[in-house]
């Protein structure tokens, strides 16, 4: 029998795919906001490495420990963290007079300070504030200046916010990252996002999700050191005294709830720190998870290759004695073995295709078409796991992230010309379907009047001509407007690349010729209603072809009318092949 892939193997369409089964409670729960979302340093890869900051600290204090006039204050200090380090002081004093990145002993000193970080950044010096080491000889603000673009998954968090199926996000980061993919998705549109580090903050006017950073920021405590430094946490001491600290009561009260509340996708975070495992710990004391939960989904779920020992107290505590005739169980359904990156693709891929078929089954019953979702959706969800298959990692950057940012952009691209027969107005921004979860769809009077029922059923018949061997699909072949949302090709021999629109309405491709995008003559264009078709049909094929296909090079805009299609059609067949008929590339 094959192992199962780890967290590193495991695709972004084989996590889709436990979705589908063993994990389809958890990821119905997480489209419909039930979930908040717990996350740690393991997402944000591109934030300043650890080790580099415990080589900062180190040099800082070494420079300072051999100049006669401040070696007895900051002496004790260096050898401090060369223990934490797992050396001997007294056996490399002799190497304190050279630079720490030359010491041969470096990398075994970084590396057992990784796990004694909070016990690093606890060294005090005499005279200096508690926070010294970090703020100071580790200077947290320059580290994290000219941060990286956000990565995948900052990204992908920033749709499902968009989408409304994050409403909260519990972050013990210090970087934007979060932020940043925030507002650049969203076009800076305000109201979106909530960050709250000062209880202050908790009193402002709310936004779509919540983000608390409840271990501090470093960028608010850049733009104002003199409020938000002090909640910069970090230390051993700080930890330990988090739960009770009265400045981080507030907070405290806000995570307690979350926990309480909401169940918990936990990804990138260890919890091994003692004031998150008593967060869980006092919201087991207000209402306890229940264990079985089935058929409900499993109140946490850890993205992990392994759960770690902060990840099982954290179990041991909430479940208390059914842990302990339940190992198994709750730690299958509680450990989705696969990085925090393809999770949070596969739950935007699956959320995306749930909502597009929701959509559609609403526009299916209203036309007296019921028969024709399940096929249709069977299209849709080929169509997901196809585009899934495309999240590959980039050599590069050993992550996703490119495919993640061309994925969006061709979805953006897409949607507007869909809605708008326009290109998107910010380029970088993201095209959400819905603000609402996908059992809040079938209110969302404004989506249902964008026709993107329509929309489903298109894409699932090019997805179905696909499956079928009749034409390939690629991204557009360039920028301009006349590229289209998509570029089909036929799969006979010497056939013609042509750019596809699909539009709402005759309106938006009226729209897009005037910007010219048909001026090449060769473009398909799917409209999702059927006013094209009432249009031109006094005046003889609603199609238009003005050549034979494939040969001269030369084919005409090709309109199809999807919602005369449908209106036709009595059965998936025969809505098929009317689509592939009309569809001659």
């Amino acid at each position: 029998m094959a192992l199962a892939p780890t967290a590193t193997q495991i695709t972004v369409r084989e996590v889709i795919a436990r979705f589908e089964a063993d994990f389809a409670a958890v990821a119905r729960a997480i489209e419909n906001g039930e979930f908040a979302l717990w996350v740690g340093s393991g997402i944000s890869r591109r934030a300043p490495d650890l080790g580099i900051l415990i080589a900062r600290a180190i040099e800082y204090l070494r420079v300072r420990a051999v100049e006669p006039a401040t070696a007895a204050t900051y002496l004790p200090a260096l050898r401090e963290a060369v223990e934490l380090g797992g050396q001997d002081p007294a056996a490399l004093e002799h190497r304190f007079t050279e630079p720490f990145a030359t010491w041969p002993e470096r990398g075994a000193i970084i590396d057992g300070a990784w796990n004694n970080y909070s016990r690093v950044l606890d060294i005090r010096v005499p005279g200096q504030a508690n926070d010294f080491i970090l703020w100071n000889a580790i200077d947290i603000r320059d580290a994290f200046a000219n941060p990286a673009p956000p990565a995948a998954q900052h990204l992908c968090i920033a749709i499902l916010i968009l989408e409304g199926a994050v409403r909260t996000v519990a972050s013990a980061n210090w970087d934007g990252f979060i932020e940043a993919a925030v507002e650049r998705l969203s076009n800076r549109l305000a109201g979106v996002l909530q960050v709250v580090v000062d209880p202050n903050q908790m009193r402002e006017p709310p936004g779509r999700a919540q983000l608390l950073k409840f271990h501090g920021c470093i960028r608010y405590a850049t733009q104002e050191p003199l409020v938000f430094r002090q909640y910069l946490t970090g230390s051993r001491t700080q930890i330990m005294e988090w739960p009770e600290a009265g400045q981080f009561a507030a907070m405290c009260n806000a995570v307690v709830n979350i926990a309480t509340n909401q169940k918990a996708l936990v990804l990138g975070l260890s919890i091994q720190d003692n004031n998150l495992q008593s967060v869980f710990s006092r919201a087991k004391q207000v209402n306890p998870w229940p264990w079985p939960c089935a058929p409900q989904a499993a109140a946490h779920v850890f993205c992990e290759d392994t759960i770690k020992q902060g990840q099982r107290d954290v179990l041991r505590i909430v479940y208390g004695d059914a842990y302990n005739d339940n190992v198994d169980d709750i730690h299958a359904s509680s450990h989705l073995r696969a990085w925090a990156e393809q999770v949070l693709i596969a739950l935007v891929l699956k959320l995306l295709a749930a909502k597009l078929v929701g959509f559609m089954t609403l526009f299916l019953d209203d036309a007296g078409k019921n028969p024709l979702a399940v096929p249709l959706t069977n299209s849709l969800h080929a169509l997901r796991d196809a585009v899934a298959d495309l999240a590959t990692v980039d050599p590069a950057d050993e992550s996703r992230t490119r495919a993640t940012v061309e994925g969006i952009a061709l979805w953006s691209r897409l949607l507007s010309i869909f809605r708008t027969g326009a290109l998107p107005a910010a380029p970088d921004a993201y095209e959400a379907l819905s603000a609402l979860p996908p059992y809040l769809v079938a209110g969302d009077a404004n989506a249902q009047a964008m026709g993107l029922g329509r929309l489903a059923v298109g894409l699932a018949l090019l997805q179905h001509g696909i499956t079928t061997g009749h034409w390939t699909l690629d991204a557009p072949a360039g920028p301009e407007p006349g590229a289209g949302a998509l570029r089909a090709t036929a799969t006979h021999p010497g056939a013609v690349e042509r750019p596809v629109f699909l539009v709402k309405s005759a309106t938006d491709a009226i729209a897009l010729q005037s910007q010219g995008a048909f001026v090449n003559d060769n473009a398909i264009v799917v409209h999702g209603d059927d006013a094209w078709h009432r249009m031109v049909s006094a005046t003889g094929s609603a199609r238009r072809v003005r050549s034979a296909p494939g040969r001269t090079g030369h084919v005409g805009t090709t309109h199809i009318s999807l919602g005369y299609l449908v209106e036709q059609c009595d059965n998936v067949d025969a809505l098929q092949q009317a689509f592939v008929s009309e569809l001659i590339l």
